[in-house]
């Protein structure tokens, strides 16, 4: 994943890769909505160029491998928060040292995997 700064500091995730684990933060909602508040997985695809749309593979994490759920598509990266191995959200790291004064930094942080 990509991590990005606000211009107050605050971090946000500005791009997900395939790999990262990831937690629904709100419920789909429609007719085709199928992922609940609390579901979680791996990243299996994202989008090409500008697209912030991504799948993520459900069955297997937070439903079992059997679950008729298996994968969540079009997702989009504010519909989700990054998590660790258990589905548990994690804190995103702050900017700090000389690089801080830096403006849009970014920086790219390891998969989890």
């Amino acid at each position: 994943m990509e991590i990005s700064y606000d211009p107050d500091g605050r971090p946000y995730v500005s791009r997900y890769e395939v790999g990262d684990l990831v937690r629904l933060r709100a419920s789909e909602r429609g007719e085709m909505a199928m992922g609940r508040v609390g579901d979680w997985g791996m990243v299996v695809a994202v989008g090409r160029g500008w697209s912030e749309n991504f799948d993520v593979q459900i069955a297997g994490y937070s439903e079992g491998r059997t679950s008729s759920l298996k994968r969540l598509t079009g997702l989009t990266r504010r519909a989700v928060v990054p998590c660790d191995r258990n589905g548990v959200p994690v804190s995103l790291p702050e900017r700090s040292g000389l690089r801080a004064v830096d403006a849009g930094m970014t920086r790219k942080v390891g998969r989890a995997r």
